[in-house]
């Protein structure tokens, strides 16, 4: 059985550049709130580590925690189109 998909290309033109230009802000705009979104929480785990230092251990360790994660997302967000463009490159055919 072929697969009914194989040479078939996502192509957001169909609908006119003023589409095209529509959802590719409103891209931009949802990726740049991720990233400050992310930003706030790498603060707030900064601030929380550095108001824990010689405190409570527990509390130390879940701000330390909240940092990494929201590190790991800020980065993973500002370097998601190369993300995409190697999925794209890898499995696009």
């Amino acid at each position: 059985m072929s697969n009914p998909l194989d040479n078939i290309i996502p192509n957001f033109t169909i609908f006119g550049a003023q589409y095209t230009a529509i959802w590719q802000k409103l891209a931009a705009g949802l990726w740049g709130l991720a990233i400050l979104i992310a930003v706030g929480y790498l603060g707030h785990g900064l601030l929380g580590v550095a108001q824990n230092r010689g405190g409570h251990p527990g509390q130390l360790r879940d701000s330390r925690r909240e940092a990494v994660n929201a590190g790991v997302s800020l980065g993973g967000l500002i370097s998601l189109a190369v993300i995409v463009s190697v999925f794209i490159t890898v499995f696009g055919g």
